[in-house]
């Protein structure tokens, strides 16, 4: 018997395709999980960030930080009607008024793509102030500390100048930088017109108000000599990439004051499509075409999707690929993507991609976020927040959902977080060991009906979303998930119908005691990985005899469930998951040990194939497990019929 152990896992589909397993390339797909420092484990959760959503309760299209004085920092917020400022006292985004020529009843942005770019910009006295625009906006705007007012109007700005006659007025842009001393807008509309490969920049701020004038020595408008369309644009390092939808340019620096620019094309067949998707790396702008994921140095382009190299094309919603928004979470190494995909009707993303680029492998997160940022604002931790000397509930009222926390108990709020923004006006934090999507149940409760109805005001659930309910009073046959034994095996209820305040689930309640009080609901987080099809002795032209298989797990962190498939049963089942085609299904791996951190559990096969491909699952609404390593113990088998 020969013994076959992976570990320090890599994702993605090895070029040896069915021949053999081998570490670097162990898993085709992973689900709601990550490999992070060579450990594959199910996601950490993630929970509000504040504690209510934005006032408007629409979609969130930008999460800024703005630099305030050099020394402090605001946590902004765009939605698709107002701009919001982080309260760190109350625990809540407030409504930023809108004065001036700004238009009361907000921005008014129609569509989800039109996304927003900011950038804080002195104004002349050397007071920050932030500049923002976007496509779906009439105007540039900008936060002068107090209200929002507009960037383009003089009596709103006093020290603005508009671009000579033969641009014309400047209206709104898609993306705006503050480079080179400049405030530099790129595909600007000015007389009504966009202008799709230029970027306007101002002249170089001082006491006079330069910044804000773009008719004067040193503004001007600097066209790419190209069709394309600009889709992207940051800094990295020293100079501006600007993506293309063909290509990709770099926007460098002169020492002529009144020429300050020079644009040059990088070698290229690639170019980006979603126009929010570019994330910088080390010195890399990474973004995302229809034709894969690409980074670019300045110097060249490459793709960097080899090990999926066909997700942009099979997975995405490629009409809707504008949709596409990208983050960046310093606490799991991961450069994040979310985006639609072609298995939702959803009319916005529903699928987060994530890439951890220190070993090198990627993941799909099922999460609705629209939008990501990052910030050290929040409210600090301390005991009592989790527990209270007189029994009496604290915000966390469930030991099992805090073993990630403790290391983090006396530090202050300045822990950078990585945030992410949805449809309804919430924003999150994510790798929080929090149930998904929590909510608690509100008066007047929960209906005696054949879907049980529960009150819990807004809320982000939708359709087809699996709940757990736990700790009603009254109704307790309503409770379908135990937060004081949370390995238990449970059933989980699905969310049939959702109004603004109301979630319905396919229970039927008619029959149940009347509720009383209390009670919460929160989405089940699935994790699945699917290790690419195993057989070591392919080459030999001999099936695989497979006698059991070890795995190596954390025994404070749950449980899994493995599926095996043998030969084309997961590509030959009927959805996308392969539900049902397993020959064996549902196999409980559960550690035993509580003494010890990492325990082997073994399960039997005894069963040969010409390749076997296993699934390894998890559902639950707070835990989340570790793999640290698999052990196949396997033989040749007979001859391959393949």
């Amino acid at each position: 018997m020969q013994i076959y152990e992976i570990t320090g896992f890599k994702t993605g589909i090895s070029k040896d395709g069915v021949n053999f397993l081998q570490p670097s390339d162990s898993f085709q797909n992973i689900k709601d999980g990550f490999v992070f420092r060579q450990v594959l484990q199910s996601r950490k959760g993630f929970k509000r960030f504040s504690v209510d959503a934005l006032l408007d309760s629409t979609r969130i299209m930008g999460i800024f930080e703005h630099v305030v004085n050099y020394t402090d920092v605001e946590l902004l917020a765009i939605t698709k009607d107002f701009l919001y400022k982080y309260n760190e006292g109350t625990d809540t985004f407030d409504v930023i008024p809108m004065a001036g020529a700004a238009p009361v009843a907000g921005f008014g942005i129609t569509n989800n793509e039109d996304y927003v770019s900011g950038t804080t910009y002195p104004f002349a006295d050397g007071s920050n102030r932030f500049v923002f625009t976007g496509k779906g906006m009439a105007n540039t705007y900008m936060y002068d500390g107090t209200d929002v007012k507009v960037f383009t109007d003089v009596a709103d700005n006093i020290t603005f100048q508009q671009p000579a006659a033969s641009i014309g007025n400047l209206t709104n842009a898609h993306y705006v930088i503050w480079f080179g001393e400049r405030l530099n807008l790129f595909n600007p509309t000015t007389n009504g017109q966009s202008n799709p490969q230029g970027m306007l920049y101002s002249a170089i701020r001082n006491a006079a108000g330069n910044g804000d004038k773009f008719n004067t020595s040193g503004a001007g408008l600097l066209n790419a000599d190209t069709y394309q369309t600009i889709n992207g644009a940051s800094i990295v390092g020293d100079r501006i990439f600007v993506n293309f939808t063909r290509s990709s340019w770099t926007i460098e620096k002169t020492r002529d004051n009144f020429n300050p620019y020079f644009i040059r094309r990088v070698p290229s067949e690639l170019g980006t499509d979603a126009g929010f998707s570019f994330v910088n790396w080390e010195s890399f702008n990474i973004s995302i075409g229809k034709t894969g994921i690409i980074a670019t140095d300045g110097n060249s382009t490459r793709r960097i999707d080899t090990k999926i190299p066909a997700f942009t094309e099979d997975d995405m919603d490629s009409p809707e690929i504008q949709l596409t928004y990208s983050g960046f979470d310093r606490t799991t190494n991961q450069l994040l993507f979310s985006y639609k995909s072609i298995f939702t009707e959803e009319l916005t993303q529903d699928r987060v991609l994530a890439y951890n680029y220190v070993e090198n492998t990627w993941s799909i997160f099922r999460q609705r976020f629209s939008c990501f940022g990052q910030t050290d604002k929040g409210q600090s931790l301390i005991w009592d927040d989790i527990y209270k000397s007189d029994d009496s509930k604290a915000s966390w009222d469930r030991w099992d959902t805090t073993e990630e926390i403790w290391k983090k108990l006396g530090l202050t709020a300045s822990v950078q977080k990585t945030l992410a923004g949805d449809d309804k006006g919430y924003i999150y934090q994510l790798d929080q060991d929090n149930d998904d999507y929590f909510f608690p149940v509100l008066a007047p409760g929960i209906t005696q009906a054949v879907q049980a109805e529960l009150s819990i005001g807004y809320h982000a659930f939708e359709i087809g979303d699996k709940v757990v309910v736990e700790s009603a009073e009254g109704m307790t046959e309503i409770n379908n998930f135990d937060p004081e034994n949370p390995s238990n095996p449970f059933t989980p209820w699905f969310v049939t119908a959702v109004t603004a305040l109301t979630v319905s689930i396919n229970c039927d309640s008619t029959t149940f005691d009347a509720w009383t009080t209390g009670g919460t609901i929160s989405k089940v987080i699935s994790f699945e990985a699917e290790l690419i099809p195993f057989n070591p002795f392919r080459s030999e032209g001999r099936k695989v005899y497979i006698s059991h298989v070890e795995f190596l797990l954390n025994t404070n962190d749950g449980y899994l469930t493995v599926d095996v498939f043998q030969d084309d049963e997961y590509e030959n089942s009927e959805d996308e998951d392969g539900n049902g085609a397993a020959f064996i299904k549902d196999v409980i791996i559960k550690p035993t040990n509580t003494v010890k951190k990492k325990e082997w559990v073994s399960m039997s096969v005894n069963n040969e194939a010409d390749f076997m491909t296993f699934r390894l699952k998890q559902a639950s609404p707070s835990l989340h497990v570790e793999v640290y390593s698999i052990r196949i113990h396997c033989m040749p088998g007979g001859l391959s019929s393949g």
